[in-house]
Order: structure tokens, then sequence, then C-alpha cells
């Protein structure tokens, strides 16, 4: 890299510095992120993840959840992205806080480098990239890893779709890699957006042939994208297809998490959103930086109507029901119906206002009397906010307006003051948003006394009916002492991770037959059908609780104030029945909260499963039967039984596509029992019955991405070889 480049890359150097005080407990302090997502989600599934590929081993099921479902295939632990290397090489905790804060510098480099390509000098490319890296929506993300990896790559997408409109030399390969990585990272919501902003970006007011060669390059770019994730969209697709958001339950109302008039004022307010339940704790911007985004629009410039309208649409998107686009969207945009929180939809604006912004604050370079409406623009918003009782921003926006004006008025001061204005808002942001990246001490993560009370009594794989139990007996500011109730009493696993019940719906991996039998059915799910399908043990408030189930606790979390409670009547994990009940699939739930229902001396299956007809079915012949042991290895389940007469193998575990039963390699039949397990009939005798889960489609898409990789080289290798011939 030349002197000159490097030399333009300085302005950088002014966020970083910020943005290493704001990702201070992670990089000088030793701390592990824990709010909501991060300590109920991503740790303890990277953990595991870390832990696998360590031992040389690739994870396709997770036991621990929703009665065991897929891993891999969901598309939010990121397993196949590029970062994940990390955890193959570097212990947990180091490669878990590089993952997190590789999407800085990617971000950063990102949105400089796009910046520069629609013509701002470096300074300004930099002051972009500060508003969007620690403005609200990436600091935001950085909850979800799989979020903030994706909204990294948005920046590098664009600039790619620009190198197609310009016939840059690399013209399909930035968009193709940006967007492969977005894919990767497990973020379909913003990749589907920002692809859909890349073709704007395309648009040219000349004559439609012209458009020719850039749309073929987009469509170029974008087949080799999803060739080359094609590892991981394969199994997500054919997991998705299982998944109750395939027809759109389980999906909250898209007016839960919107973009409102609250998150509107909450861009020059830093506190407009206290209180309030909010994905985004703020949507902070900066009344300096709204109010230059004006004088952006304002401004001539390239693409002007292509970036007004990304940002328009994106943040009506993100009204949700408020106007009809969102049901717009659904209807015809694929898998748009299975996303939710509109507020998500943001993200392509936050990036598109500070590049206006960016332009906005560049005026002070022309040679009219036009240089002085950036500084302009700035007082009279540091105007408003002293009127409106905001006193802090109207104060980062007075600098704003000085360093702008005086720049302005004496262009040999230019260099000099736009370094101040650019370290105005990088401080202005860095303060007001750090509060979104909160970490805490390891020990955070240390094993609650709940999760060594399941860990010496013993728990089923499924645990979610306890959630509905605890109530917490007094309240608690937001923070590291409530997530540590909360996760204590709710979710014990976060510190314990294995063979205990993390009761975490968010996991996208659990099914359509789970959803309908448990989240559809919460009360009955507790009152009687938990026991049915294992579930030992639950964990509840002690006011819940009788006088005579809190006498028989087996623990108690006085800092949470929840005890562990033992079930009155429940089913092994895995048994043997002789009733058969056959019925229809849409009856199978109802059935089971019946009366008729009799829990361990029949298993229901389903009329429309294959292989299940009416020789099948089998009047009750009495209780369970236990098997004599289970065993676990990796992502299968040995059962070994003896039957003095045939019956049915139960083993209270997911029914998903990609589950084989066999018996000393020969593969047995299953069927989806209960409506949500398994079921396998046997003879009488002695069997040792293996049921082993292989990830659908991932062979087929690891191979796609193999091809695409040695495509990508050879064609890399003969440019090269093609333009050093041509020098």
């Amino acid at each position: 890299m030349s002197g000159r480049r490097l030399r333009a890359l300085g302005p950088l150097l002014v966020p970083v510095a910020v943005a290493l005080f704001v990702f201070r407990g992670l990089l000088f302090l030793g701390e592990l992120p824990f709010r909501r997502d991060m300590g109920r989600l991503f740790v303890p599934l990277k953990r595991v993840l870390s832990e696998s590929l360590r031992a040389g081993t690739l994870p396709e099921w997770w036991p621990w959840d929703g009665l065991g479902m897929p891993f891999i295939a969901v598309p939010v632990i990121s397993t196949f992205h590029p970062s994940t290397v990390f955890f193959t090489v570097l212990p947990f905790h180091a490669a878990f806080v590089l993952q997190m804060l590789v999407p800085v510098p990617v971000a950063l480099l990102g949105t400089w480098r796009l910046g520069r390509a629609l013509g701002l000098r470096p300074v300004f490319a930099a002051l972009a990239a500060t508003a969007y890296t620690l403005g609200p929506y990436f600091l935001g993300v950085t909850e979800f890893t799989s979020m903030s990896l994706a909204a990294a790559a948005l920046p590098w997408m664009w600039w790619g779709a620009l190198r197609c409109r310009t016939g840059g030399r690399l013209r399909p390969v930035v968009l193709a890699l940006s967007l492969a990585w977005m894919l990767l990272a497990g973020d379909p919501h913003l990749s589907i957006m920002g692809l859909m902003g890349a073709a704007v970006l395309m648009v040219r007011p000349t004559r439609p042939r012209r458009w020719v060669r850039p749309a073929l390059s987009l469509a170029l770019g974008t087949v080799l994208a999803v060739a080359l994730s094609a590892v991981q969209l394969v199994p997500s697709l054919l997991l998705f297809r299982e998944s109750p958001r395939s027809s759109g339950a389980g999906i909250v109302s898209p007016d839960y998490w919107r973009f409102d008039p609250h998150q509107l004022s909450g861009m020059v307010d830093p506190g407009a959103l206290a209180g309030r339940d909010v994905m985004f704790e703020t949507t902070y911007l900066g009344l300096g930086v709204v109010a230059l985004v004006l004088g952006g629009i304002l401004a001539r410039g390239r693409l002007r109507p292509q970036w007004v309208g990304i940002a328009l649409v994106s943040l009506v998107l993100a009204t949700g029901s408020a106007t009809p686009l969102w049901s717009l969207f659904s209807a015809i945009v694929p898998f748009w119906k299975s996303f939710q929180f509109p507020v998500k939809a943001i993200g392509p604006a936050m990036l598109v206002l500070p590049l206006l912004a960016a332009r906005g604050s560049q005026q002070v370079l022309r040679r009219d009397r036009s240089r002085f409406l950036p500084g302009a623009l700035c007082a009279l918003a540091a105007g408003a906010g002293a009127f409106m009782g905001v006193w802090e921003p109207a104060s980062w926006a007075l600098l704003l307006a000085g360093a702008l004006a005086l720049a302005a008025w004496r262009r040999a001061l230019v260099q000099v003051l736009s370094y101040v204005a650019l370290a105005g808002v990088a401080l202005d942001l860095g303060l007001a948003n750090g509060r979104l990246v909160l970490t805490a001490p390891v020990d955070f993560y240390a094993p609650p006394p709940l999760a060594e009370v399941l860990q010496r009594n013993g728990v089923s794989g499924e645990g979610f009916n306890y959630v509905f139990l605890w109530k917490p007996a007094r309240s608690h500011e937001p923070g590291p002492e409530l997530d540590a109730v909360q996760n204590a009493a709710l979710i014990p696993l976060r510190g314990a991770l294995h063979g205990l019940p993390t009761a975490n719906v968010y996991l996208q991996g659990f099914s359509a037959r789970y959803n309908e039998l448990v989240l559809r059915n919460q009360e009955q799910w507790v009152g009687k059908l938990a026991g049915v399908f294992g579930t030992r043990l639950f964990i509840a408030s002690p006011s819940e609780l009788r006088p005579e189930q809190r006498e028989q606790a087996l623990g108690h979390d006085e800092r949470a104030d929840a005890m562990v409670v033992p079930l009155r009547r429940f089913l092994p994990r895995a048994y043997v029945t002789g009733g058969v009940t056959v019925l229809p699939r849409a009856q199978v739930v109802d059935y089971l909260g019946s009366s008729r229902f009799r829990p361990g001396g029949e298993v229901v299956l389903e009329a429309e499963a294959e292989g299940v007809d009416a020789s099948l079915k089998h009047e009750p012949t009495g209780p369970a039967r236990p098997v004599e042991r289970i065993r676990r290895e990796g992502d299968a389940v040995e059962v070994e039984v003896t039957l003095s007469s045939p019956g049915m193998l139960v083993l209270n575990e997911s029914y998903f596509a990609g589950v084989e039963a066999s018996e000393e390699g020969r593969r047995l039949p299953m069927y989806p029992a209960n409506h949500a397990v398994r079921a396998v009939p046997l003879s009488e005798g002695r069997h040792v019955v293996r049921f082993e889960y292989r990830t659908p489609g991932l062979l087929a898409g690891a191979l796609t991405s193999a091809v695409a990789v040695v495509v990508l080289a050879a064609t890399g290798v003969l440019q090269r070889r093609s333009r050093r011939r041509a020098e």
C-alpha cells in the first residue's frame, strides 16, 4: 500500500480510538458480554461450538432445548462463517471476543471505502464511517453476532454494486464476497435488504441498454454469493420447511418493536427511549449529524435520489404495520413473512444517513456561499436542542457548527477543523451509544445454584415449562444484576452448559411440531404434558407453590427467589409401550390433552406418516416399561432394551427429517410419536437402537461451495495472468 493511501486512512484513527474505549471491557478487562441474547443464546451456543470444533467434530444436533433440535443448520450460529475459524485455533474466550470485534474494523474500512467511491474526501469519508460504526444500529446489533457480522459487510456490498455500475476491475467479485459473508453470518433479513439496495444503485437515468452490463454483473455476483454460501443456505432452507417460521407462525405482531415517533425523536435525544420495551435502547445519531443529513439531501452528488429512496423505504418498512409496506413485502419478498421485529429494517437507513451527513459536511469545500450551509444547519440544530432541553446533544451540535463555520470561513484551516468535527462526532456517539455494549466479568457465567441442583438431580433434555412459573419477587434495574437473576431462574444452563435445559426458544431450530405442542398450548403444557415428554423438574417462585411443594423443593436460589421442584408424575426419557393409537395429525394435540389419553400406556401416531396404517393400532396393555440403558454419543443416542413381547420404543427427543433409527447397521422404520418425538416398532428380544441425526443438504451445500471457491480462485489466477501479459 502506497504512503499516500496510508495517509488517506489516517482519519480512521479517530473512530478507532473511541471504539477502543467503547469495547474496553472486551479488550482490556477480560470480560464477556451478557446483555439479553448474548448471555442467553450466543455465549452458550458458541461455547458448545468451540468445544466441538477444537475436539475435531462438527456438532449437528443440540439436545438441550425444545426436545432437541438441529444445530449447525440454524443460521444465527454462523457455523460456516470465515470468523468461526477463531474457535478452531483459540480458546473460547479469545475466539468469542475476536469474532465480536472483527465487524468493527470491517465496517469502518468498508464505509470509508464506500464514501471514497462516492467522491468524499478521506476525512469526510471517515466521518461517515464513524457515524455508522459508532451509531445506534451497529452498536445495537453487537448483541447478536450474526447481525453484527452482516452489518459490517453491508457497505462493502454497496461498494461492490458501485463497481458493477461503473465497470470496475473487480465488478461482481466484491459484491459476491460481501453478500456471501452476510449470508454465512446468518442474517437473511439484512442480506435481502442490502441486495435490494444494491439493485437500486444500478438505476441510471440513461438508455436502458446501458443497464445491461451492470445488471448482468449484479446477477452474476448474486449467483456466486449464493453458491459460496450454499454450505449454510441449503441446510438452513431444508430446516426452514420444518420450522414454524415457514408459515409465519410464532412471529410476534408487526407492531412489536417497530420504528415509531419515540424512535425518531431518539435520533436527537439519547434518553428518549429510557424505560421503554425496545430492541435498541437508543437510536441516537446526534443533532449535528441529523442536521448534516439535511445538508447532504440538499447537496448535489452522485446517486442522491437512490440514497434518499433507500433510506425512506428502510425507515417506512421499519414502522411495521403502520403502513402497508410491511404487508406488501411479506406477500412478495421471499421469506419476509418469517422475520419479526420491524425495527431491524432500519439497517440500510443507518448507513445511508451517515453518508448523506458526510456529503453535507463536505459542502464546506465549495467556493460559493453554500459552504456556510453545514455550519448554519448545525447551529440551528443546537438552538433547537437547547429549546427542547437536550443540552448535551446541543453542545456537541454547537461544537460541530463552530468547526464547520470556521472551516468555511478560513479554507486554510479546513484540514484541522474537519478533524475537530470528526472527533466531536466520534465522542458524541461513542459516549451516548457505548452503553449498548455491556460486559461483565467471566464469573457472571459461573453455574448458578439452581444449575448445580439440576445437575445433581438429573433432568430431561426439555424444560421449557418452568419459564411460565417463575416471577421475580422484586423489581431490578436493567443491568448485570437483572440478567443474572433472570438467567439463574429461567436459564440455568447459561453457566453449566451441558445436560441442562436452557428453556430457550430464541434458537430458531425448534420445529413447527414443538411450536404447536408447547408454545400454542402453554397452560396445558405446564399443567399436564411436560411430564409426558420426560420433564422431571420445574422452577418456580415460592409464592407460586403450595406449602407441600415448597417442602419438596430440591434447591432454592435466594438471589433469584426461585425453587427447583420435582414434578409429581413424569415419563422416562425413553420407554416401551404396547398401546398404539393412530389419529390424523390435526387431532393429535387435542387428544394428548384429553382425559382419554393414557400417558405411558399408549403412544399416538399420525395417520399421514409414511408406513403408519391401521395394523399398528393396539389397545393399551399397561404402564410404560423402562429401558435398560441410554447413552449419548455426539449427535447420536443409543437405547438398549429387552422386550418380552413386541412393543413401540418411544424416545422423548424431537422428530426431524435427518434423524434415522438403526440397529446393527440396519435401518429401522421410525414414526413421529405424540406429535413431536420419535417411535420405533420393535419385536420381542434384546435390541440396541441407535438414533442419529445427519444434517439434510449439508454434503450437497458443501460441494457447491467448494466448487464456487475453486471457480473463484481459478478466475482470479487467470485474470492476474492476463494482466501480466498485457503489461
